[in-house]
């Protein structure tokens, strides 16, 4: 079996996570080798999952990992009193995501021509038993006897005010886990997107971990930018905590826009030829509630989110001013009903052995929408032509398309 990384044959295969499982990821493929699976891991879902973005969503959220803890987002940062520069402190974070704020231990060492005359040392209160090993060290580094110890002392200070402390991180490297996600997402979806020629050059910048590469393909916002899924906010419930993959068309080719969490949003574009076009636009929704992943298709999730029609009509194609008039008769009437179960003729009169709607699941479909109502547009195909029967007289009329007015009642 090929490996979708490497490119090689491989006989050993691992069940690969597409979303990292430590952020929730439901999504499994079973094409990438063992040894790929491994390096993916380590250089390319890593910076991802560790980035110090990734950690403070998880804490905020009280999203705890694999080890059943909440992330540490503070863990290397040295902050400092506001009020006392001098004093610096670093943030703990229990199991249950509780912050604790640990000062450092600060020993001032006084001297004066070369003997020491006192030695002070501050710690928290919990950490008292520091104070006589920090003194022992002293005096042993110094050469001091125990019997020049003259006297000490002990103080309780109670400190107020808050830390503060300077982060840095990478604007680069958590785009490749991003890349990574789009690539499998899009050789999963779309069969005939593995031989494409980016795909190809996609697969060896995840499988080199090259960082400095990635910009060329993650060129829709900068990681961070939730406007960049706006064309799909009136489906699609981005509020909720869930993920996101939206394989679609774009002026710049096959796109794939990847929302995870609240936080991460980048498009990435995969290939200069679209493949699909919009109202093919493929949907996976990663559910962490429900711990599932599944794919859609665009027209399928509008659908999901629209109460029972409002209202069905035709697009005729007319022949005559006649026609038109027996149309615009109230009392005109078709075969059917406005389930979409309606006969379907030939222009010969030999009627079609499939019904309106199931002509309507293999047509395009264009949606639009008026406040809260949307307006699906079917356009049957150019290459047949497709009769309703009126009812009593048995005439044949011509349609080339169907309207479906329907009322949105929630987002997916």
């Amino acid at each position: 079996m090929l490996c979708i990384i490497c490119r090689e044959p491989q006989e050993k295969m691992s069940d690969e996570h597409v979303i990292p499982d430590s952020i929730g990821g439901f999504y499994h493929i079973y094409n990438v080798c063992v040894v790929c699976n491994s390096k993916l891991g380590e250089l390319v879902d890593s910076p991802l999952v560790n980035h110090k973005l990734t950690d403070l969503y998880r804490f905020f959220q009280n999203i705890k990992g694999k080890s059943g803890k909440v992330p540490n987002p503070f863990y290397g940062i040295t902050f400092y009193s506001k009020e006392e520069p001098e004093i610096k402190a670093r943030i703990d974070v229990g199991n249950e995501g509780d912050i604790k704020i640990k000062y450092h231990p600060i020993v001032k060492v006084k001297e004066s021509n070369g003997f020491v005359e006192s030695i002070e040392i501050e710690v928290d209160t919990e950490n008292e038993r520091e104070i006589d090993t920090l003194i022992n060290k002293i005096i042993k580094r110094k050469g001091i006897p125990e019997s020049d110890i003259v006297k000490s002392e002990f103080r309780r200070e109670i400190r107020t005010g808050g830390v503060g402390g300077k982060w840095e991180m990478d604007t680069l490297k958590f785009k490749i886990g991003l890349l990574k996600i789009a690539y499998e997402f899009a050789v999963d979806s779309i069969p005939e997107y593995y031989s494409d020629k980016n795909a190809v050059e996609i697969s060896k910048v995840l499988k080199g971990a090259n960082y400095e590469e990635v910009n060329k393909y993650a060129i829709i916002g900068n990681g961070l930018d939730a406007k960049i899924i706006e064309p799909f906010k009136d489906y699609l419930d981005f509020e909720s905590k869930n993920h996101y993959l939206i394989l679609t068309e774009s002026n710049y080719g096959l796109l794939c826009l990847v929302k995870l969490h609240n936080l991460f949003y980048v498009g990435i574009v995969l290939s200069d030829k679209k493949y699909l076009n919009f109202h093919d636009t493929i949907v996976g929704l990663n559910d962490i509630e429900n711990r599932e992943f599944n794919k859609y298709k665009f027209s399928d999730v509008v659908n999901k989110c629209l109460a029972s029609q409002h209202s069905f009509r035709f697009a005729y194609n007319l022949r005559s001013e006649d026609e038109a008039k027996e149309l615009g008769d109230p009392n005109y009437r078709y075969e059917g009903n406005e389930k979409g179960e309606i006969p379907l003729y030939r222009y010969n009169g030999e009627r079609y052995p499939f019904l309106v709607h199931e002509l309507l699941e293999r047509s395009h479909v264009e949606f639009s929408r008026c406040e809260d109502l949307v307006i699906s547009r079917y356009y049957f195909d150019n290459d047949s032509e497709y009769f309703v029967k009126t009812m009593g007289t048995g005439k044949l009329y011509q349609v080339v398309a169907a309207e479906i007015t329907q009322k949105q009642v929630r987002k997916f």
